[in-house]
């Protein structure tokens, strides 16, 4: 507690007054006694009870004396103090990843960061507040918005969206609200570096509330199930993020049976990978894990197994190491003179290195190398981006001599040096910039594995459209003769429609999806990315520019309007006294 006008202190003199004004008066005190035979008595009880009868000849006396008390309190504006937020304004930043399903302590991360920002909404005191969540598309849910009831809504709405923080996108679409103020920003997820914030600001002061607790996770990292001669082979990556031995079991199974299951002992902080063949043929198959941790989302995978091409066409001028990738995978192969190629008729994976056939190929193909181009020496490492062809191979390691130019409007996946070395056609062709012979690739064991990733992409029929992140927004052209597809769960369960050639959003929830119109189906895949099968232990800090800030910021709240309410309330009870006595007394 505190006064805001001290100065005032000097009129106190006032209630002083009055009560020395009541030492000096006369004072009468009225006794009736109708006879001096009852005197005795009288005096007995006004001595049983002095100080209600003190009180009673006094009570004006006392109330005056209160409020002038009180009128003195007043005039010094007392105040008392509750923790506050430093700034003008206030930004939180919430993410909204999936990471924020991870479950310490009985309760998600995310509900406990709701609950930590319902107690900094207490302490706005008046400061409008922004609040932006995070995604491939930051979207402000609250813009300086004061009405704490409607904050609270907004925030007990909050919802995970399971797509990828995109933390540097929403960092920067926050600096768009500073407007030179002074603004606390608070960042609400589970790690980040104390280098990715811009500190270049001196009136922001930076919040972040990170997961501050050790994490048991094993993650399935990845999942992949192609169709051979003999069944259906599977391939599966198991990480332990954890820094301690983890045992689990490992079931696969189909849609009506369990086929395998096997148990698992994954070192610390290490991925095993598992391979099984020979399954038996189905429509879909699901891997779990069978470990109660901290985090479950990336426990289960399931796969589509879509209709798919089952031969692969090998041009006969391209190196044999090629050919025998491919015949590793148990699928047949089918090696073909160059000049037959742009004659094939048969569907199958095409696999050459004649650009000039890529109008005459109906299907997306797998280019290896380039006839009408002349290639450039390069030097430096690989490098990949996110793409489900790297999903088992790591091409870091393998050396690259030379490659040929790129093609221009096809999208780059990986890098030598500055130079594209692998390319993705729109219509979904692969090319691989460069001959084998002028690479060490095939000495590598990620070549069979990029093969085999090669063959289950460009297998794929029709019926199945892909692979999908959490809401990621696409433009298909499905062709029906409704023009309007609803899509369905794998358990029948109706999620919403789209119209044909209208921007596609995907589900938000990893998971299978049907899309249905007329008779017609297709089947999606809705899968989280491999940064959000990663937990990492994080940390709560505060920075302001580039120095820690450590003061604690408080807003005054004055006592003034209730000593009024209570002065009023007084001086009712002085006329109330004063009637009752009589004004003339």
């Amino acid at each position: 507690m505190g006064f805001n006008q001290l100065g005032f202190l000097w009129t106190v003199i006032f209630p002083l007054a009055v009560l020395l004004y009541y030492f000096f008066r006369k004072k009468y005190a009225k006794q009736n006694v109708s006879s001096t035979l009852f005197w005795n008595e009288a005096m007995k009880e006004t001595k049983a009870s002095p100080y209600l009868k003190h009180l009673q000849r006094n009570a004006l006396f006392y109330l005056q004396m209160l409020a002038m008390i009180l009128l003195v309190i007043a005039l010094l504006q007392p105040f008392w103090k509750t923790k506050s937020l430093a700034g003008e304004q206030a930004l939180f930043i919430v993410d909204t990843s999936a990471t924020m399903e991870v479950n310490t302590n009985g309760t998600s991360l995310f509900e406990q960061h709701k609950k930590d920002m319902l107690t900094l909404v207490e302490q706005l005191s008046g400061k409008p507040l922004t609040i932006i969540t995070t995604g491939n598309q930051p979207e402000v849910i609250a813009r300086q918005e004061t009405n704490l009831n409607e904050i609270k809504n907004i925030i007990n709405d909050l919802e995970v969206s399971y797509e990828e923080e995109s933390m540097s996108k929403s960092l920067d679409f926050a600096q768009s609200f500073f407007h030179n103020k002074a603004t606390s920003v608070y960042i609400f997820t589970d790690q980040l570096d104390k280098q990715s914030l811009p500190l270049q600001y001196e009136q922001v002061s930076w919040n972040v509330v990170g997961q501050t607790k050790d994490v048991r996770n094993v993650s399935l990292k990845r999942f992949g199930a192609t169709k051979t001669n003999t069944g259906i082979s599977a391939l599966i990556q198991v990480e332990n993020q954890s820094n301690k031995e983890e045992v689990t079991e490992l079931t696969l199974s189909n849609e009506q049976t369990e086929m395998v299951k096997e148990k698992i002992t994954i070192p610390p902080n290490e991925t095993v990978t598992l391979s099984f063949n020979d399954l038996k043929e189905s429509s879909l198959l699901k891997a779990n894990l069978n470990i109660k941790d901290h985090y479950s989302l990336d426990d289960s995978m399931t796969v589509f197994m879509q209709d798919q091409l089952s031969k692969v066409f090998i041009d006969s001028s391209l190196h044999s190491l090629v050919r025998t990738a491919f015949q590793s995978l148990d699928i047949e192969v089918s090696s073909i003179p160059s000049e037959q190629v742009g004659l094939l008729k048969e569907e199958g994976i095409v696999v050459t290195n004649q650009f000039g056939l890529m109008e005459q190929l109906e299907l997306p193909s797998f280019f290896i190398g380039r006839n009408d181009v002349t290639p450039i020496e390069v030097n430096g490492v690989v490098e990949t981006l996110e793409h489900p062809l790297f999903s088992f191979a790591n091409l870091t390691d393998i050396y690259v001599n030379s490659v040929y130019p790129p093609i221009e409007g096809y999208t780059t996946i990986a890098t030598v040096g500055e130079e594209p070395f692998i390319q993705v056609s729109p219509r979904g062709d692969i090319v691989v910039l460069s001959d084998i012979q002028m690479t060490d690739w095939p000495l590598s064991p990620s070549f069979p594995l990029f093969m085999w990733s090669v063959k289950e992409q460009l297998s794929a029929g029709n019926t199945y459209l892909g692979t999908f992140s959490p809401n990621e927004r696409k433009a298909l052209s499905l062709g029906s003769a409704s023009n309007e597809w609803e899509l369905y769960t794998m358990a029948d369960e109706y999620e919403y429609s789209i119209e044909n050639g209208g921007a596609f959003i995907a589900p938000k929830k990893p998971g299978l999806y049907v899309l249905r119109s007329d008779e017609k189906e297709k089947n999606i895949s809705v899968a989280l990315s491999q940064k959000e099968k990663e937990i990492q232990k994080g940390a709560t800090y505060t920075l302001s520019g580039q120095q820690i800030e450590s003061k604690e910021n408080f807003s005054q709240h004055s006592f003034v309007p209730y000593l009024l309410i209570v002065l009023l309330l007084l001086f009712v009870l002085e006329w109330e006294v004063q009637r009752r006595r009589g004004f003339t007394s």
